[in-house]
């Protein structure tokens, strides 16, 4: 079944609406069921054109260093989607990548491709210099992940220029990623089929995704979409990315999104 195609990346949502039956009055955030390049996919869509919509991430109740279940950081900051985020050292419970939250560097990773999105839902991918600190004031959220999979239409996955070694990330893993196409929607992707990352990249490429990076996943793949849970780590995590389709349930747990000690820090 195909929902976006590179023909119709103009009209990419409503190309959704029509191919998958979804009314239009549907809302701004959407799950369905994708197969492209022969990998089953679960797919949640959202436009970021609509300036209610809000994307940001969240950290554990006490920050980097500490882990946390899953539905625990869900029932916390109720959000309308949240997936499993950047990948963190299972020792340590420390993330790779930088994550800004509310315009703020909540942690400092410093490897990676970062997802960045400003107050206004305007969409960048930044590859900053591996373990230098990046000035990030434009945006309000930030997470920085990776390997890169699409650039500016282009399928490209170079994993080792970006600081990424870990045989077991590189082959075949149930996969979670995310990216935006040409018309500012943003597009996440969950797979439990054991693919490489360049397939991965192809399947998002099919559903016209413009620019995308890998996200963690493995026994760390979260997926939970209005009040269910659709995919439970098996693993404690450290930070996810949270989808709000309200800014005003957003503004009333946007606290709890970042740790105690840095709550206490901006008081």
């Amino acid at each position: 079944m195909t929902v976006f195609s590179g023909n119709t990346l103009r009209s990419a949502w409503t190309a959704v609406a029509l191919a998958l039956g979804i009314p239009a009055a549907a809302g701004p955030i959407t799950h369905f069921r994708a197969c492209e390049a022969k990998v089953p996919l679960q797919v949640i869509a959202v436009d970021l054109n609509d300036l209610n919509v809000k994307v940001t991430g969240q950290l554990t109740k006490y920050g980097p260093g500490r882990s946390e279940p899953f539905s625990q950081m869900v029932r916390r900051s109720r959000p309308t989607v949240a997936v499993t985020g950047t990948f963190f050292d299972v020792r340590s419970a420390v993330p790779i990548g930088d994550v800004v939250i509310g315009g703020r560097l909540c942690h400092f990773g410093g490897m990676g491709t970062a997802l960045c999105i400003t107050e206004n839902n305007e969409v960048e991918f930044v590859q900053p210099e591996r373990y230098v600190h990046q000035d990030w004031s434009r945006f309000d959220f930030v997470i920085a992940c990776g390997p890169r999979l699409i650039t500016n239409g282009i399928v490209g996955v170079y994993p080792r220029t970006e600081g990424f070694k870990d045989r077991r990330m590189l082959a075949r893993n149930g996969r979670l990623a995310i990216g935006v196409t040409r018309g500012n929607k943003l597009v996440i992707v969950m797979t439990r089929k054991p693919v490489y990352l360049s397939r991965l990249a192809q399947a998002m490429r099919a559903l016209g995704v413009w620019n995308a990076i890998n996200l963690d996943a493995g026994s760390s793949m979260g997926l939970h979409y209005r009040g269910r849970t659709i995919v439970q780590p098996r693993r404690w995590l450290t930070n996810l990315v949270v989808v709000y389709e309200d800014r005003n349930r957003y503004e009333q747990v946007q606290e709890a999104l970042v740790p105690i000690p840095l709550r206490a820090a901006s008081r």
